[in-house]
């Protein structure tokens, strides 16, 4: 087991992945929401948590470059091989490792598609990694839905979490964990190995009323109402100032 005061020295990189090219909100990370860019929420939380020694954007954009420089952050410009629709995450993250951090030790990830996340949900969770000596973690929210497998038409389906002929009353049900996509905590180790998770793996349970998520935009006016309520306002907020997103 790797002792606790080696771990904390380890460096530290956070990292958010914001690429210019989305398809399901065309530039949703500069989009304003609740009057700031998409990133801006996420950005910040992670900025003044204080958990990394630094905090970096992974961006194709230039507009993404200017809000994150804006911002505090530092910019990695990815590849146009890293900025293509099936270009998966880990690729991204594997890239920008490479080029800006050969010799970092963990990496923490949030998504600017995640603007309710806190600062106290990336301390809590790295204090939680350096504790039990995780290799990797993940944020994930608990949910009390039911589920039933797929089927095709004219089958019959079969319910995958219950007796569907006892339903358990929800308070009688501690539900189920669900990744949230908010916030994953990985060794260098493994992700130079291919792997964004991996080893000895734990989990943070985020508060579900911090879970929000976009992906279309359906998703915008329910995010925009939840950021009003819950998101972070980092010091010399004011309501009355907008950022520009060009």
């Amino acid at each position: 087991m790797v002792e606790p005061d080696s771990r904390k020295k380890r460096r530290t990189i956070g990292l958010i992945l914001a690429r210019g090219g989305s398809k399901g909100i065309r530039l949703k990370n500069v989009k304003l929401l609740a009057g700031r860019p998409l990133l801006y929420w996420s950005m910040h939380a992670l900025r003044d948590s204080g958990v990394a020694d630094e905090v970096w954007v992974s961006t194709d954009h230039d507009d993404i470059e200017r809000i994150a420089r804006e911002g505090g952050a530092l910019v990695h410009r990815r590849s146009p091989e890293v900025s293509q629709d099936t270009t998966s995450s880990l690729e991204s993250v594997m890239e920008f490792m490479k080029v800006q951090q050969p010799q970092c030790d963990v990496i923490i990830r949030t998504q600017a598609t995640c603007p309710c996340v806190q600062p106290t949900h990336f301390k809590e969770m790295m204090e939680k990694y350096e504790k039990f000596s995780y290799d990797s973690m993940l944020s994930v929210v608990r949910l009390h839905l039911f589920r039933w497998q797929e089927v095709p038409t004219g089958e019959s389906t079969r319910a995958l979490t219950h007796d569907p002929e006892i339903k358990p009353r929800r308070q009688g049900w501690d539900g189920e964990l669900y990744e949230n996509g908010a916030v994953y905590v990985t060794s260098a180790d493994l992700l130079r190995k291919g792997f964004r998770l991996g080893g000895n793996v734990g989990y943070y349970e985020m508060p579900r009323h911090f879970f929000v998520d976009i992906d279309t935009p359906d998703d915008w006016p329910i995010a925009e109402n939840r950021v009003l309520k819950y998101g972070y306002r980092p010091a010399g907020w004011s309501e009355d100032k907008k950022l520009p997103t060009n």
